[in-house]
C-alpha cells in the first residue's frame, strides 16, 4: 500500500512517498523514501488491534536507515501515526 505523509521537520513542511512493506500477525513495516535514500520504521499495531487494544499507543522503531535527528525521527513517527489512523478510519487496513 502507497501513500504519502507530510511532515514539518525544522521549520519546513514536506512530503514524503511511504509504502507498507512488510506485514505480520505481530508487526508491520513501512518504508519513506527521502531524497537520499529510505528509511524503515516497524509497528507495533496489528499486535495490539488483535488483542482489542484500540486506545494503546503505537510504538514506532525505526529499525533500518539513519536520521540526522531526534526531533525529525518523532516528526516522522508522528505522520506515520496519523496516515495509519487515516487508513484504518477508510477501512483500508
Amino acid at each position: 500500500m502507497k501513500g504519502e505523509i507530510t511532515v514539518r521537520i525544522e521549520g519546513y513542511m514536506r512530503r514524503y512517498p511511504v509504502e507498507r512493506i512488510n506485514a505480520t500477525p505481530r508487526f508491520e513495516q513501512f518504508r519513506v523514501i527521502g531524497r537520499n535514500g529510505s528509511i524503515v520504521f516497524q509497528s507495533n499495531r496489528p499486535l495490539l488491534r488483535s488483542n482489542g487494544l484500540r486506545m494503546k499507543r503505537i510504538e514506532w522503531k525505526l529499525i533500518e536507515g539513519t536520521l540526522r535527528s531526534m526531533s525529525a525521527k518523532d516528526a516522522l513517527a508522528n505522520s506515520l501515526d496519523e496516515y495509519v489512523k487515516r487508513l484504518e478510519k477508510e477501512g483500508k487496513l
